[in-house]
């Protein structure tokens, strides 16, 4: 049985070593910045139009 342990453990170690690296890059790089999300989003509703009048909006009675 530890003949076993001992062949799997550096596979071990190189897993989670991988982990690490890709849980540590996700952390530093994987987030994106807030001040470039918000720019991004301005010139959508400046762009969106919307009626000229008060004749879209006409009450409708049932």
């Amino acid at each position: 049985m530890t003949g076993a342990l001992e062949l799997f453990r550096p596979f071990a170690w190189l897993a989670l070593i991988a982990f690490l690296v890709g849980f540590v890059s996700y952390l530093a790089l994987g987030q994106p910045s807030y001040a470039a999300a918000e720019e991004e989003l301005i010139p959508a509703y400046a762009s969106d139009s919307g009626p000229v009048s008060d004749d879209w909006n006409i009450e409708r009675h049932i």
